[in-house]
This record gives structure tokens, C-alpha cells and sequence, in this order.
């Protein structure tokens, strides 16, 4: 057969049209793919690298579907929190954002912050049907601080029945059924006075007749106009106490007040205690409130001074610390007392968890030095431990200086913690009383002095929002050249006028705490007291 007859066989045929069009597709592919990264070169040529602002627009985009509410995640543009797990999510991609909230650990604490949300609108939104008489009874109980079992006392269940001609219920009818209602009614009434004010915080915490830790959230308004008594809105027990758990008391209580949420910016200034964890805990507050100002309670300032005047004199220590106990309990030293100074009360006792007793013993000694000594002198039981102790640091010459030089120099301690605990003082008037005290703190001379003045510097220096107030003081009192905190606008200051600085109302609110839950009625849980206390501050204070 000939060539040209091979060309024409169809097997043939078909062999060099199959290779043809693969030729074909191999150099159309080449040239797409060609085209391809030219075309990606021109796109790419003057594209630049992410920024932190297209960052920040990317992670608010990335957790949106989750964010209900704005209570799951917040974010500052570059650090996302969790607010259900109170943890810090690392973030450059979006799949990090997925893999969290798919987490074990997330879901569960979802799950749970879900429930705590549900039952807390579930009892702003649904009131049950109660008896008005029963739920006023309930409410004048906690307001007086009757306890409930009270009822079960037949003279007063029946003076009740007779004279009110109504139904006198059980105690545990009140607890389950009326307590609540009473509870959210208070609430209501404190989101009422609150508003959309600008707020002041004060948290402490505690520990309770039962060893459980205990914190305390007050919050109060802060406007130009006059001051405001703050509102107890939460009370909880705490399973241990750190910047962690304080942190998230604070944010999770503030939900009561706001359950919407969005009024993060009205949050001013948060007050405490010097411990380390809270102001680690207020460093942690102020990623989600940016305009708040923590400063530690001025007047707990003040008693760290008077506590280092307490070390710096052992003698006049011992001498006030048994000089109690020899009237303790002892009503025929009290007569010799009475028969010296029949006009001057007992000694007073110093506690060390009350703010400025210990000086204030100190300045009795010095008022009264010869009288003790010759009611010491006198006592026939001379050989007892404490009068024998007394008897000797009385008859020490340095004893007698140190009273002296207690008494001329650090008795404004005592005097300025007392001011400071007076409500309705501007801020500009407590900035003085504290300016008053590191004045006369300056003056003390010696080595005592340079002392307290080392210890006074350490203490003002760790409190930077007392450094913010003092900047907003100048201000407020019209003085020139005075500069605004960069975070904080002419009505924010404005509103400052009568800011607190100390937490002596959280200290209040444990008392009434610790009134409350005595050693009677420790049978009451956790969320029952803390309806109850809320309550009742709310109706006393």
C-alpha cells in the first residue's frame, strides 16, 4: 500500500488528529497559565501588606456571627477577650476566631452564661402573680432585718393576724415565693436612678463568718449638680480571690445594671483597696471601660501611714495593746479607774481593722500619762502579765518622748481619715485633706520622719489614678495652664465635681454583711443573700 493510502486509513487518521489536539490543548494551557501570573503581577504591583487598621476592621467583621449582644467577645481593634471564658483569643486569622467558639470549654461557658441571662430576664420580664400584703410584709422584714423565722413566734404571728386581718405566711413561703419579686422590684428602681448617667464604681472584698470569700459592687452617679448615694447591685461569693475573678465579678455585675450592654464608655472611675491583684484587676477593667480612672482609696492611704507609726514604736505598742486588756472584763480595776478619772471613759481599744484607732490610743496615753500611772500604781493584782508590761514601758522615759512626738506629729492621720469619711465632699475638697496630710507628713523631722516620708512616697507612686484626680482638681478649681486627661471630655470632668476617693461605703455595706449573716443564720445560700442585702441597703442607706 501505498504512503498516501496509509494517511487516508482510518486507525491512521485517527492517531494524528487525537495528537494534534493534545498539542493543541498543552500550548493553550501554557498560555492561559502565562496570562495568569502576568495578570496576578499587575493586580499584585501596587498592592501593599495588611495594615493594623485593616486588621482591627477584619476581627470586628470575624466575630461578628458570634457576638450577640456584644457579651461574647470585645475586642480594642488588635486583642480580642471572651468575655464567657475570660480569656485573651489570639487572632491573625479568621479560622482562630472558628476553632475557639467550637472549643469544649467555650460551648460550656456559653451554655452557662446563656442560662445566667435567660433567668436574669426571665425575672426582670415575668412577675408572678403574689399578694401585695405578703410581698410588703416580705419587704418591711429585710428592710428592719427581722429575720423570717421570726413569724413562727405565736405572740407576734397572732398580733400580726389580729391587727392586720390578713393571712400571716410561713417564713418559707416568703423566702421562695416573695423574696425574688422584692429583689428585681430594687433593681428596677436602682436602673431607674442610674440611667444612662455617668457612674462610679467601688469594689471590695471580704471574708464571711464562714470562710467564703465575698465581694461587693457599689455603684454610684456621678453629675455636676450634687452627690449620690451609691447602690449595692451585686454581692457575690467568690471561689478564690485574684485580678481574674475580681475583673469578671465587675463586668458580670455591671450586666445586672445594664443588661443590653453599650454604656461602656460611662464608666468613669472604679475605687478599691491597694491590694496587688486589684490593681492588677483594674488594668484588666479598662480594655472594656476606656474612660475609667482607678484609684485606691485614699483613706486606706492614710492607714498604711498610721500602721507604719504603729512598727516604728514597739514600746508604745506594747503599752497600747495591754493597756485594753487590763480593764477587759475586770469590773474592780474598772472602780480604781473610775475613782482616778471619774469623768474620762475607759481606754480606747485599738483595732487594727478600723482605720486610725491604734494613734487614737496613743493620744489617750499621752492625754492621760500620770493618771494611768497612778491607776497602774494602784491596782493590788500587779503581778498579771498585762499590768506588769504596762506598769514598765509607763516608767520608760523614751515611752513618754514617743507619746510626745506621736501625739504633735501624726495625730492629722486620725482627724483627715475621719474627714475623708464624711459623703457629700467634692473632689476638690478631698484632694485638700489628702495635699493637708502629705504637707505635714514633709515636716516631720529626724529619722522617723524620713521614714513615713519614704513610705508616703511609695504609696502615691503606686496610685496613679491619684495623680489623674489631682489633674482633674486643677481644673475644676479654675487654675491656669491645668491639662485634661487625653481619654476624658469637658463634660466627663465636669461631672467628677463630686467624685469619691475612698471605699468606705463598700467597708459599710460588709458590715451590714456580716449584721446580717450572723452566727444564728448561716443556713442562708449564697443567691438568698445576696437578694437580701441588696434589699435591704437599698432601703437603709
Amino acid at each position: 500500500m501505498s504512503t498516501g493510502d496509509n494517511n487516508h486509513h482510518p486507525a491512521r487518521r485517527q492517531l494524528i488528529n487525537t495528537q494534534s489536539s493534545t498539542i493543541f490543548v498543552v500550548s493553550y494551557v501554557n498560555v492561559f497559565v502565562r496570562c495568569s501570573a502576568c495578570l496576578s503581577r499587575f493586580k499584585n504591583k501596587d498592592k501593599m501588606p495588611k495594615t493594623k487598621s485593616n486588621l482591627g476592621s477584619s476581627i470586628t467583621r470575624w466575630i461578628e456571627p458570634y457576638n450577640r449582644d456584644k457579651t461574647v467577645f470585645t475586642t480594642s481593634g488588635l486583642v480580642i477577650y471572651c468575655q464567657v471564658c475570660d480569656r485573651q483569643v489570639r487572632c491573625n486569622k479568621k479560622f482562630q476566631i472558628t476553632q475557639h467558639v467550637t472549643t469544649e470549654f467555650h460551648l460550656k461557658c456559653l451554655k452557662k452564661s446563656s442560662n445566667n441571662s435567660k433567668q436574669m430576664l426571665m425575672g426582670d420580664e415575668i412577675k408572678p402573680k403574689t399578694s401585695s400584703f405578703n410581698e410588703d410584709l416580705c419587704l418591711s422584714l429585710i428592710a428592719a432585718n427581722i429575720p423570717w423565722f421570726k413569724l413562727q413566734n405565736p405572740v407576734f404571728h397572732d398580733f400580726l393576724q389580729n391587727y392586720t386581718k390578713k393571712h400571716i405566711p410561713d417564713e418559707s413561703t416568703l423566702r421562695k415565693s416573695f423574696l425574688h419579686p422584692c429583689y428585681v422590684s430594687t433593681i428596677e428602681k436602682i436602673r431607674e436612678k442610674i440611667g444612662d448617667s455617668y457612674i462610679y464604681l467601688v469594689v471590695d472584698e471580704t471574708t464571711d463568718i464562714n470562710g467564703s470569700y465575698i465581694a461587693n459592687l457599689l455603684v454610684g452617679v456621678l453629675n455636676e449638680q450634687s452627690p449620690s448615694k451609691p447602690f449595692l447591685i451585686a454581692c457575690k461569693k467568690l471561689d478564690k480571690t485574684n485580678h481574674s475573678t475580681i475583673s469578671r465579678f465587675v463586668n458580670d455585675s455591671l450586666r445586672i445594671l445594664w443588661p443590653h450592654g453599650g454604656n461602656d464608655e460611662k464608666v468613669l472611675l472604679l475605687c478599691s483597696d491597694a491590694a496587688p491583684y486589684m490593681i492588677k484587676a483594674g488594668k484588666t477593667l479598662n480594655v472594656f471601660f476606656p474612660n475609667m480612672i482607678h484609684i485606691s482609696c485614699l483613706a486606706h492611704m492614710i492607714q498604711r501611714l498610721a500602721e507604719k507609726v504603729r512598727e516604728m514604736y514597739p514600746n508604745v505598742n506594747t503599752l497600747v495593746s495591754n493597756l485594753k486588756k487590763v480593764f477587759l472584763k475586770a469590773p474592780q480595776r474598772v472602780d480604781v479607774y473610775k475613782e482616778i478619772m471619774p469623768s474620762v471613759p475607759l481606754p480606747p481599744e485599738p483595732v487594727l481593722t478600723r482605720w486610725g484607732t491604734w494613734i487614737k490610743a496613743a493620744n489617750f496615753c499621752a492625754d492621760h500619762f500620770d493618771n494611768l500611772k497612778i491607776i497602774l500604781q494602784k491596782l493590788e493584782d500587779k503581778n498579771v502579765v498585762s499590768i506588769k508590761k504596762c506598769i514598765n514601758m509607763l516608767s520608760l522615759e523614751s515611752v513618754k518622748n514617743d507619746l510626745t512626738f506621736i501625739q504633735s506629729h501624726f495625730f492629722i492621720l486620725v482627724k483627715s481619715i475621719k474627714n475623708l469619711e464624711r459623703s457629700s465632699l467634692t473632689l476638690c475638697d478631698s484632694i485638700q485633706i489628702v495635699n493637708n496630710v502629705i504637707l505635714a507628713m514633709e515636716k516631720v523631722p529626724g529619722q522617723q520622719g524620713k521614714i513615713i516620708q519614704e513610705k508616703l512616697l511609695y504609696l502615691i507612686e503606686k496610685n496613679v489614678g491619684f495623680q489623674t484626680a489631682k489633674q482633674i482638681t486643677t481644673i475644676l478649681s479654675g487654675k491656669e495652664n491645668s491639662i485634661m486627661p487625653s481619654n476624658l471630655t469637658p463634660s466627663m470632668c465636669s461631672c467628677m465635681k463630686f467624685a469619691p476617693i475612698t471605699s468606705v461605703d463598700v467597708e459599710r455595706s460588709f458590715s451590714t454583711y456580716k449584721s446580717i449573716l450572723t452566727e444564728k443564720r448561716t443556713s442562708m445560700t449564697s443567691e438568698n443573700m445576696e437578694k437580701y442585702i441588696i434589699v435591704h441597703c437599698y432601703e437603709n442607706y
